[in-house]
């Protein structure tokens, strides 16, 4: 029955990316590159040790997300999204800042 209950997240599309962001940890800040993301969690990568279950803030660009830290090795996370994204958040976690930035006038 456990296994029944992780298969609805694992049957959700995920997107293979290698961004950057920022996670929001209670031990501060760290710099992080995001493996692979979908509208329920993200995979990330971070240069150190993340506490596992604790809450998270996701942050890249415009794009944040509040997030449960499910499990945590020496340099990989998986989050949790606290809700579902809805298309547009998702969307939002590709842009960056310099694509969101109005167009230069003459």
């Amino acid at each position: 029955m456990a296994s029944a209950a992780i298969k609805p997240d694992r049957a959700v599309s995920r997107s293979r990316v290698l961004m950057t962001g920022t996670l929001m940890t209670p031990e501060g800040a760290v710099a992080v590159r995001i493996r692979d993301i979908s509208v329920v969690g993200a995979q990330i990568w971070a240069p150190s040790p993340v506490p596992s279950n604790c809450d998270a803030i996701l942050k890249r660009g415009a794009f944040f997300a509040a997030a449960r830290v499910l499990r945590s090795s020496e340099t990989t996370v998986g989050l949790k999204f606290y809700r579902e994204l809805s298309d547009e958040e998702f969307a939002s976690a590709f842009h960056n800042r310099a694509s969101m930035a109005a167009p230069a006038t003459n």
